[in-house]
């Protein structure tokens, strides 16, 4: 089902919005926000691998001229957005090189001519300026300029400052799902922020105080992913997360949220269990229980014992005495000392001197 979602996508990558509504309707059996996040992680690598072509000086230059001649044209608005879509970029990227090339045409000729020589001070200086007016689009004197941003950042479903802010409010509220759910179930936690105050380097969202068991398997920790769980995403955290926590604290749980490809899950016998939804089947760890179950069954081997005694003729023999002789136990037929001591209790002394003797 992935590698469909993938190949009916590929072709419409370049339009977010028109890509998303093909999918759901052409996919209808697969959650909305399952499709959405895996159309999100296949425009992100869409825009990667385009990246170096879209944002070349070259190219940089191209798009601002022709930003600038269809916006003195009287263009319809949302020029920054259809740039990008035809220029394989995002809208976000695309108002960020736009902003950059805005700020250039205010530069003295000797502070234009260090730039283009990459004076990384001047570069800098550009790059920290344009970043500023990105996050507040008020700043930017030219209005027109500053409305073609806030439209490019509303629209760019992956990067900028908007949607940056939604996908960490995402990740952030599922994260206290797993938390309130475990307070309800009264299991004690400690979220990553707790662990990095006593000096964990390695912080999963929830360390368990007390482990507890999730369909036949014990579990120390959990990780929160509001995102589908591909191949590429899964083996990087992998190396980056999983194999981390799981030195440190032994097995644990992680949860994406919008779905992962089953064929993934192929690490729960070395200590990482996937799933897509935070499990209801939990056993908890009770000592108290532990400790009543030993003292019933030392109870029970006690009284089998008891039973076993009046059954069994040795050990019933046993009863009268702390344990049997080894002539009780084992038949023979070598005279007992017992009956030597009697036969020769009933001889005369100068009987036995003769035995003895002869």
């Amino acid at each position: 089902m992935y590698l469909q979602i993938e190949s009916f996508v590929q072709p419409h990558l370049k339009d977010f919005d028109k890509a998303i509504q093909l999918v759901i309707n052409q996919f209808p059996q697969v959650r909305p926000e399952s499709l959405r996040s895996i159309l999100a992680q296949l425009y992100q690598r869409f825009i990667k691998l385009n990246y170096r072509v879209a944002h070349s000086g070259e190219k940089r230059r191209k798009i601002y001229k022709e930003f600038v001649s269809l916006l003195q044209s009287g263009s319809e608005q949302g020029i920054i957005i259809r740039l990008a879509i035809e220029n394989k970029t995002s809208p976000a990227l695309a108002a960020k090189i736009i902003v950059e090339e805005y700020l250039k045409e205010d530069l003295k000729p000797d502070e234009l001519e260090e730039y283009q020589a990459v004076d990384k001070k001047a570069y800098n200086s550009i790059r920290l300026r344009a970043t500023q007016l990105l996050k507040n689009h008020a700043l930017i004197e030219d209005a027109d300029l500053a409305y073609e941003v806030l439209l490019a950042k509303l629209r760019d479903h992956c990067y900028g400052q908007i949607a940056e802010s939604i996908k960490q409010s995402i990740g952030e509220e599922h994260e206290q799902r797993i938390k309130d759910k475990l307070t309800e179930l009264n299991i004690p936690f400690s979220d990553e922020h707790v662990l990095r105050s006593r000096g964990c380097d390695k912080t999963p969202d929830v360390k368990l105080e007390v482990p507890v068991a999730v369909n036949g398997r014990v579990i120390n920790w959990i990780e929160s992913k509001a995102l589908f769980g591909d191949r590429e995403s899964h083996e990087g955290y992998l190396k980056d997360q999983f194999w981390s926590y799981w030195n440190r604290f032994g097995a644990g749980l992680v949860i994406y949220w919008f779905g992962y490809i089953k064929q993934l899950d192929q690490n729960t016998e070395k200590g990482i269990i996937l799933s897509d939804h935070l499990p209801s089947d939990i056993v908890y760890y009770q000592p108290d229980l532990v400790s009543r179950s030993s003292q019933l069954n030392c109870s029970r081997s006690a009284s089998a014992l008891v039973t076993a005694k009046q059954d069994s003729p040795f050990l019933a023999a046993s009863n009268k005495r702390d344990r049997l002789s080894l002539g009780e136990l084992i038949t023979t037929k070598r005279t007992s000392l017992s009956t030597v001591d009697e036969s020769l209790s009933q001889l005369s002394l100068q009987e036995i001197e003769d035995v003895s003797l002869g």
